[in-house]
């Protein structure tokens, strides 16, 4: 099995005491279990800077939950692209079916955001997916390749420059933290689909990477990690747990 990324999202959970705590538990567990795969850990934007200097010395990587869309500047509560890059984080996502449906992100912004971590050389996790409705009035395919297109052609340039910048993940947002989950006939056919339509756009995409996001579990993962096309995982509730998170990146 070749190289996966197993990326952990905490979002808006936890205390500086607990996520010191959970780091920890990470770090020490990962000494104990044998895991080859990329690892990220995504917390809150507060707790970047005490949980980057806890990793400093492993191989876990950074990420951070969100970016401006605005260079350094009058954006009060905003963080910047250089602001990450200078906390050497070297993860981002953006497009999350949180930030597009609770804080109402279009794509006009999004793909501010992506321009901004590709200028400060920062990796994208871009989430894609469709709704509950979307779903079931079949429309999965139709809606994936818009956000897909919308994606890759708002910063061509950029990323025919630099594809290794981004990865993919997908998520089907009725999917997130309902413990629902495609089949693994459907998911085979999505990602494959997926892989298609990237790899049409352009050649040199083919080497960017999709991941998977929606009730993974420890349970789960080994049957999605497994399906084709799939590059990894991109987990959440499952990662604020050290031994559940921890099962899930050395089971598979």
């Amino acid at each position: 099995m070749s190289k996966k990324i197993i990326a952990g999202n905490w979002k808006q959970n936890g205390t500086l005491k607990s996520s010191v705590r959970l780091t920890k538990k990470i770090l020490e567990a990962l000494k104990k279990n044998k895991c080859r795969h990329e690892i990220i850990i995504i917390p809150p934007a507060i707790f970047l800077l005490p949980i980057k200097d806890l990793i400093y010395k492993s191989k876990i990587k950074l990420g951070a939950q969100n970016v401006s869309a605005f260079n350094n500047g009058a954006y009060t509560g905003e963080i910047s692209g250089t602001m990450l890059k200078d906390s050497k984080v070297e993860y981002c996502l953006v497009g999350h079916s949180e930030r597009r449906h609770i804080i109402n992100e279009d794509e006009y912004i999004l793909s501010s955001k992506v321009s901004q971590l590709i200028d400060n050389d920062i990796t994208i996790i871009y989430c894609f997916g469709e709704t509950l409705s979307e779903y079931k009035n079949k429309k999965t395919k139709l809606i994936l390749k818009n956000q897909l297109k919308k994606l890759f052609l708002s910063n061509k340039n950029n990323l025919k420059k630099k594809p290794s910048k981004l990865v993919l993940a997908y998520e089907p947002v009725w999917a997130i933290g309902t413990g629902l989950v495609p089949s693994p006939e459907e998911l085979a056919s999505i990602f494959k689909f997926i892989r298609n339509t990237v790899n049409k756009m352009n050649k040199n995409y083919s080497s960017i990477k999709i991941l998977y996001g929606g009730s993974v579990s420890e349970d789960n993962a080994p049957s999605l990690i497994d399906t084709e096309y799939i590059d990894g995982l991109l987990i959440g509730g499952a990662s604020l747990i050290a031994k559940k998170f921890i099962d899930i990146c050395s089971t598979i």
